[in-house]
């Protein structure tokens, strides 16, 4: 017996070499048909000797749990976001503001490339992986741990009893991404737009076996939890050490020439790789320094990702559909021949409105050039008319509604094609999913997907029916379980304690966002007084112009939308604004601050909400009221009257003192 223990032991120790060196290194040692005839073997020997099988066996890693929902999980250190750089210019702008902070030293970088993936925290408790959490909003994600134990580039256990949490990207391959959609081209299912859709899908599977069979990867770039760790490259090379999937591509650059240098290697040569990258990330490489340099309230100041150019590349147009949003606006989209941009199938590309269309001067067959703007939505940005045949067509936009049928109209000096209908199906369904989206009221379970076959089964047909569905109706529905329903139902009930800029920001109101609909709520404090607003008082408002004043009043002066919203009230939703007290016992209080030119370590909003904490007032223009001026970099007119008025005006580095002065 003791011969079969060690058999066991040795395959899983070899299969597992074999699979690093397949998964993590792309140099695979064995054929494929080799490491089959080896797991066959250990298959074998462990059903016959189930009381030898180890945890951390290839074996164990097929999948065998089926989730109801996914739990949450609280991050104990926020998984932050990274601020984007575009241009050599912004790279040498960041390690400016960089040597700015700590003048004393010599800054390296680490350089690593971005894995267009899904961001997931690994938790290790003497040395066994025992929990795994996606980033979802950075301090909450949902518990993906059994489907993180169906990776094999990720050790179920470490070489030593270490307790730690690693932060890393799940990706799929290439090879595994044109071999899933290959399968699912040959089941008529639809096929994944690109790897990292396909990553995000795969892992997010309640059903493990679905996970494990993605063929899925990951690589790790950081640990969190080890005061032994004193460097980005050190904890690379620590995680290589415990035989977690490192990326080996990662280099230590001694200032940003060479950061940039390697920038431009990647750029030319990231096709070669056999997973997608969207950019490189640059980081401090000393931990000592990233904490001088400290972090805004959304990401690390230390840290920047770098987006690659955008890719521009031509198609043939085959035809134009038009989409009715929440207000009313139709937006010509173009039907392309499909393309590869940037790892993504294009099918689709935004023409925006009329007078781009006219612009461009679009013909259906034209051969038109794509590129995504961001790496994130494609667009058409022209037309190659040297190949136009006498085939194409001019595309005119239409004057009736696609959805409704009623005739559309154009403002006076607006780009913009409407429909009127206040009735009209597709912005109904806009508006309820806007209504209910994270942003507005979070109705968790009240997806594009569930609102539109809730309409179109005339369950529902405004926005108002949400807060009277019936469960036996719901559980009639495809794929909607008794669980599930009851979760919606709790969801939509929950929603009624929504803070009031949440929910006049849920209304749609034209040109309200959600900062306006913060200023809205401190102003009208409940959504009975939001419906006496005068067009004085909204002018008046900071950063709420005429032309957002003009569209509230509009919205307003329907009695449709009056009845809605005293339909809302009705139901009990008429959160009233708490007002958030503020520390008067200091040097900001009860000052009028404005804010000019290019802050360099906060942003506007950031420091705006540092003023307005400790009971400043901030203005958008310099006025004989006005007691503080705060000047950016480049600042202009706002800083030559405040000079000409013989207003005091401070730095940003005077301002950063100040903030530390009354905290």
């Amino acid at each position: 017996m003791k011969q079969v223990q060690e058999k066991i032991s040795k395959l899983v120790s070899l299969l597992n070499k074999y699979s690093y060196d397949y998964y993590v290194e792309d140099n695979p040692q064995i054929s494929d048909t080799e490491y089959d005839t080896l797991y066959k073997q250990l298959e074998k020997l462990e059903e016959n000797h189930p009381e030898y099988i180890l945890e951390n066996s290839p074996t164990q890693r097929v999948g065998d749990r089926v989730l109801d929902e996914f739990e949450k999980i609280t991050h104990k250190v926020p998984m932050l976001s990274l601020s984007n750089t575009f241009s050599t210019e912004d790279l040498r702008d960041f390690d400016a503001r960089i040597s700015k902070l700590v003048p004393d030293h010599s800054v390296e970088y680490i350089c690593e490339l971005k894995i267009d993936g899904l961001a997931i925290s690994i938790k290790y408790e003497d040395g066994r992986l025992v929990s795994a959490a996606t980033r979802g909003d950075g301090s909450i994600g949902e518990d993906v741990t059994e489907n993180i134990k169906t990776i094999f580039s990720i050790p179920k256990v470490l070489k030593d009893n270490r307790t730690f949490e690693v932060r890393g990207e799940v990706y799929l391959p290439r090879k595994s991404f044109e071999l899933l959609n290959s399968e699912r081209e040959s089941n008529n299912e639809v096929l994944f737009a690109n790897p990292r859709n396909a990553a995000a899908g795969s892992l997010r599977q309640l059903d493990s076996k679905i996970t494990a069979k993605r063929r899925l990867s990951a690589f790790i770039y950081s640990i969190v939890g080890d005061d032994s760790i004193v460097s980005q490259e050190n904890a690379l090379n620590t995680a290589k050490e415990y035989d977690l999937p490192v990326n080996p591509n990662f280099k230590l650059c001694k200032n940003i020439d060479e950061v940039i240098d390697y920038i431009n290697y990647w750029t030319e040569h990231k096709k070669d790789l056999p997973y997608d990258i969207d950019g490189i990330v640059i980081k401090v490489n000393s931990y000592s320094t990233q904490e001088k340099v400290g972090y805004t309230q959304k990401s690390p100041r230390w840290a920047t990702a770098y987006k690659f150019p955008e890719e521009e590349l031509a198609t043939k147009l085959l035809d134009v559909e038009l989409s009715v949003g929440r207000t009313g606006i139709i937006t010509p989209v173009a039907i392309l021949d499909p393309i590869v941009i940037s790892g993504s199938t294009v099918s689709k590309a935004s023409l925006h409105n009329k007078d781009i269309i006219e612009e461009l001067d679009i013909h259906i067959d034209d051969m038109v050039v794509v590129k995504k703007a961001g790496e994130i939505i494609p667009k058409v940005v022209r037309v190659v008319r040297e190949l136009r045949t006498e085939s194409s067509t001019k595309y005119v936009m239409p004057n009736t509604c696609p959805s409704c049928g009623q005739q559309t109209y154009t403002k006076e000096n607006d780009p913009f094609t409407r429909c009127k209908n206040p009735d009209c199906p597709d912005q109904n369904i806009r508006r309820i999913i806007h209504f209910a989206s994270r942003d507005a009221l979070n109705i968790e379970g009240l997806g594009d997907k569930v609102v539109a076959t809730l309409y179109e089964k005339g369950i529902i047909a405004h926005t108002i029916d949400l807060f009277s569905l019936e469960r036996e109706k719901l559980i009639s529905l495809d794929r909607m379980g008794e669980k599930s329903a009851d979760n919606l139902l709790n969801a939509i009930e929950n929603s009624k304690k929504s803070s009031l800029d949440k929910v006049i920001f849920a209304l749609g109101i034209l040109n309200v966002g959600k900062k306006a609909g913060k200023i809205l709520a401190e102003k009208y404090l409940n959504l009975s007084n939001l419906m006496n607003a005068t067009l004085d008082e909204l002018v008046n408002l900071d950063d709420v112009g005429q032309i957002t004043a003009e569209s509230i009043l509009d919205y307003l002066s329907d009695e449709n939308n009056i009845k809605f919203i005293n339909d809302l009230i009705k139901v009990g939703m008429n959160p009233q604004y708490e007002i958030q007290e503020v520390n008067t016992d200091n040097i900001f209080a009860g000052k009028t601050v404005v804010l000019t030119g290019k802050l360099v370590e906060l942003t506007r909003n950031e420091a705006k909400e540092y003023l307005e904490k400790y009971g400043a007032k901030v203005t958008g223009s310099v006025t004989s009221k006005t007691d503080l001026v705060i000047a950016g970099e480049k600042a202009g007119s706002k800083l030559a009257k405040a000079e000409q008025l013989g207003i005091k005006v401070i730095n940003e580095e005077e301002f950063a003192n100040m903030v530390r002065e009354v905290k």
